[in-house]
């Protein structure tokens, strides 16, 4: 795996921030994410949701099920054109339970379209954490997130779910999803926002590491829930 270079951040948040901590673990291998968002709490927002336009800050680091950082991105709502991220401030919860192009789901990382000269789409690269919900027969959602390394970057990188490094059924236990009755009866974990109590918090991870270079391979996907 590559090796990441550790970067220390000393931005303080504005004296108005309020900041909240990101967690996440994933259903079946454990990979996790964590970081970082703030906001201009003495604002007010349409239905108390504050979405990517209002952040101040957002940083996301995501982990391995060891607890190797694979890639960290710092200010991740200014460089991803696809950031997605909705926040209820009255809740104190993530919308994350609709597709990721929805005002109700997630899509953060990195997900970049790949085309050929022709200009059709061939594929896709990324590290990408993102949301989806298709419906049942019956009519039902199932909710559900998914980490996926899109263009297989990080090849010796375990996969956990079909094309996906990990993933979270919020309405399917571990043992529904793989089959097997011994799997463990816990439901998928939805990232979870949790709020910083000190005033005056630094901004960002504290100490990003940011990956010094990165396989690439040309093989591409699009997005599979």
């Amino acid at each position: 795996m590559a090796i990441g270079t550790t970067l220390s951040l000393g931005t303080l948040a504005p004296a108005q921030a309020v900041t909240f901590r990101l967690s996440w673990t994933g259903q079946i291998l454990g990979y996790s994410a964590e970081g970082q968002f703030s906001y201009d709490d003495t604002q007010t927002y349409e239905d108390g949701i504050v979405r990517g336009d209002d952040l101040d800050a957002f940083d996301i680091s995501f982990f391995d099920p060891q607890g190797n950082l694979i890639q960290a991105f710092e200010d991740n709502h200014l460089t991803y054109a696809g950031f997605n991220f909705n926040f209820d401030t009255q809740t104190g919860e993530i919308l994350q339970d609709g597709f990721f192009n929805e005002p109700n789901g997630i899509d953060i990382g990195e997900y970049t379209v790949l085309f050929d000269e022709a200009g059709d789409p061939v594929g896709a690269t990324g590290l990408n954490f993102w949301s989806a919900a298709p419906l049942t027969p019956d009519g039902e959602p199932i909710p559900h997130v998914h980490l996926t390394d899109f263009g297989d970057e990080f090849p010796d990188l375990p996969v956990g779910f079909g094309p996906h490094l990990d993933v979270a059924f919020f309405t399917r236990t571990r043992a529904q999803l793989l089959d097997d009755p011994g799997a463990g009866e816990q439901f998928g974990q939805r990232m979870i926002a949790t709020q910083v109590p000190e005033p005056g918090a630094l901004v960002g991870l504290g100490a990003i590491a940011l990956l010094a270079g990165r396989w690439q391979r040309s093989k591409g996907q699009a997005k599979s829930v």
